[in-house]
């Protein structure tokens, strides 16, 4: 990770964590979340004239939510054009279920998969197994902690295909903002247990904001590096959307 993209993200964790602790005398404790939630997201951009791009982006999200098991999946898709040609694409899905053993920790299984042209990645799977940790749980922050191994598929723009164990090391926050808004700040470490240079990590920050009961704005930036990157490659990209997202949730709250 480069100087200034740690900073720049550094500044926007402080950012939000500072507006946070703003709203603490004023902002209401949370209702708490419901059973089930899904949400979906769209994004646009486009120019016409001297140039002909545009970029299109789309995410979903659902999560259930029982005594002791929780299910979470969710996609992501990117996709930009320069006059009818494909200049850059990335598409994500994941899914990964928990079961509660004790108020803190919990077992946890995920599966990811992605096509990264943005980074001469055709194809990444990863297959993980580990333990879950609700590290923090407060009205006003929530920290979650993941710890697993797995197994990594990968068939890259160039060279043969590679098949290796790593590790999946993730810290989760969710600060909220009142009843109607809240964000989100990750990092995911995935260390490389057969090439120790080949690790891989990404940092993300989300903003969301309720505009009535089924619709609202989210604002992202992601930053994702790779030390290893394939050749003709950088390390490092970074994302920044913003999309219109549509939700639906139960009425009932999560037992």
């Amino acid at each position: 990770m480069s100087k200034r993209v740690f900073i720049r993200y550094t500044l926007i964790c402080g950012m939000v964590l500072g507006i946070a602790g703003a709203a603490h005398a004023q902002a209401p404790a949370p209702a708490p979340p419901p059973s089930w939630e899904t949400q979906v997201g769209a994004s646009f951009v486009g120019t016409s004239g001297n140039t002909e791009t545009s970029t299109v982006g789309a995410d979903f999200s659902q999560i259930h939510r029982w005594p002791v098991w929780q299910l979470e999946s969710g996609a992501a898709a990117i996709r930009t054009t320069d006059r009818d040609v494909r200049t850059a694409e990335r598409y994500l899905a994941a899914i990964r279920g928990k079961r509660l053993l004790t108020t803190i920790l919990g077992l946890s299984a995920g599966e990811r998969v992605e096509r990264d042209r943005l980074a001469g990645t055709d194809f990444r799977s990863i297959l993980d197994g580990g333990l879950s940790w609700a590290l923090v749980r407060s009205p006003l922050w929530t920290l979650d902690g993941l710890t697993a191994v797995g197994w990594s598929h990968e068939k890259l723009s160039s060279g043969p295909k590679r098949d290796r164990p790593v590790g999946v090391l993730q810290a989760l926050s969710r600060v909220p903002f009142g009843a109607t808004a809240s964000s989100t700040q990750r990092f995911t470490y995935y260390p490389d247990f057969k090439e120790s240079s080949d690790y891989r990590s990404e940092a993300e920050v989300t903003a969301q904001a309720a505009m009535n009961a089924r619709l609202a704005l989210k604002l992202g930036y992601l930053f994702r590096y790779s030390n290893a990157p394939v050749p003709g490659f950088k390390k490092s990209d970074n994302t920044t959307t913003a999309s219109l997202v549509l939700r639906w949730r139960a009425d009932t709250p999560a037992p």
